[in-house]
């Protein structure tokens, strides 16, 4: 198994991406062991020709049936509808489950990973639409950036541990609330994850701030204008962060890129340049460590969303996968 998914990935970007652990994770994962389905073929050499495995899901909010599906084809073996016949039995099996569930319809959803517009037409043909897109971007360090153009009143500076982080989190919250993939985390989980790690450089992790006024509640006197004591008055100044870049270098598979781990602008400093700010502090400061590439992950519903800000910025797409729905009616008949 770990030899097709290496020799499909090979196939596709030169490079293995799914090794024998992921498959087993997946596996364990898999309700029952005989939702993996193996495609032999015994006049080829290896005899293993396709993969395909089915896991089904109920969604406890609201009852949803969600079958996922993945699979693989062997390139020597394409084009002898292999692909089809997985397809067709994971439409079957939504149709049986959305039975067995008593509801009127299961989503079926498929990835395609490291695809290309030939498999993208494969699954467009058969009524997928695509509903995500999980992107990895690079950039070679080979010159030197352009500088940061900040916006006025805007400053960058690096994380100062034991006293920035849950401002760093409140700021990644407020950033992604409103996209659709994000998951609420944790303080103490992000803290952990970012950074927990024994591999912290904190003058990698970038926040740009502004001065936010502090104002007091609370007066000893009555105002002399209009009688009231509701008067505020400014006391002090802090400082707010409107966005941040989470950076170590290193990237999975690549030692030698610098990786952006988030890269987050707070709603109303949007489109101000913080975003192509931040990124070039960091590739700056990637280039100055002896990285020669920066590298990033995207994870979008919208092709041209985020992704237009890092194309602008240099740079590609590497590597991409598409995750696809198709809503499949319980009582709708057989495709052949």
């Amino acid at each position: 198994m770990a030899a097709l998914y290496a020799t499909c990935s090979l196939a596709r970007i030169g490079a293995v991406t799914v090794r024998r652990g992921d498959l087993e994770a997946r596996w364990s994962q898999l309700a029952h062991l005989t939702d993996a389905r193996l495609v032999e073929d015994p006049r080829a050499m290896p005899r293993l020709v396709a993969y395909g495995d089915l896991d089904v899901e109920v969604d406890p909010c609201d009852g949803e049936v969600i079958v996922t599906s993945d699979g693989r084809v062997h390139p020597a073996h394409t084009g002898r509808g292999i692909g089809r016949f997985l397809v067709e039995q994971a439409i079957d099996r939504a149709r049986r489950e959305a039975r067995a569930h008593r509801r009127p319809s299961a989503l079926l959803t498929a990835t395609v990973v490291d695809g290309d517009d030939e498999a993208r037409g494969f699954f467009a043909r058969r009524e997928f639409q695509p509903v995500r897109h999980l992107l990895t971007l690079r950039l070679d360090l080979h010159a030197a950036p352009p500088a940061p153009a900040w916006p006025s009143g805007v400053r960058c500076r690096a994380l100062v541990p034991g006293e920035d982080e849950e401002r760093v989190w409140q700021a990644h919250q407020r950033a992604f609330a409103a996209v659709p993939t994000h998951l609420p985390i944790r303080l103490e989980d992000y803290v952990a994850d970012r950074f927990g790690r024994g591999d912290l450089d904190p003058q990698l992790v970038l926040l740009a701030e502004v001065d936010e006024v502090e104002e007091a509640t609370k007066v000893d006197e009555v105002d002399e204008v209009d009688g009231s004591t509701d008067v505020r008055r400014p006391v002090g100044q802090s400082r707010a962060i409107v966005g941040l870049a989470v950076c170590r270098a290193g990237s999975p598979g690549a030692a030698h890129d610098g990786l952006v781990r988030d890269l987050a602008v707070v709603p109303g400093w949007r489109r101000r340049g913080v975003g192509m700010a931040l990124l070039r502090t960091a590739f700056a400061a990637f280039r100055a460590r002896g990285l020669t590439g920066a590298a990033l992950d995207v994870d979008d519903v919208d092709l041209e969303g985020a992704v237009g800000l890092y194309r602008r910025a240099g740079m590609r797409v590497v590597r991409r996968t598409d995750v696809l729905e198709r809503r499949i009616g319980a009582d709708a008949p057989a495709r052949r």
